[in-house]
């Protein structure tokens, strides 16, 4: 069985993070946090690595350590692709 994906606007990101807007982009330009994924004009974020990531922090994982987690989280987000597109209807 597939788990749902929950998509969590901005508001909710900024809260569970304890953040700002200013604060969030620089963390996913330092590749700290992962960047959003659009959905039509709107930024949405995956609610499993928002918890995973502050997860991590709790836990008291370095920068480097939180970078190497973002690269994983983001790995597993173009793995996900193949099967959407099954889902979809979109594969050939």
């Amino acid at each position: 069985m597939i788990e749902p994906l929950i998509l969590d606007p901005l508001p909710a990101v900024l809260e569970a993070r304890g953040c700002g807007h200013s604060s969030l982009y620089v963390e996913i330009q330092e590749g700290l946090w992962t960047p959003p994924v659009r959905v039509g004009r709107a930024s949405r974020w995956p609610r499993h690595e928002r918890q995973t990531l502050i997860a991590a922090r709790i836990a008291g994982a370095t920068e480097e350590q939180l970078r190497a987690l973002v690269r994983r989280l983001l790995e597993q987000r173009k793995a996900m692709m193949p099967q959407i597109a099954v889902l979809s209807g979109a594969a050939a």
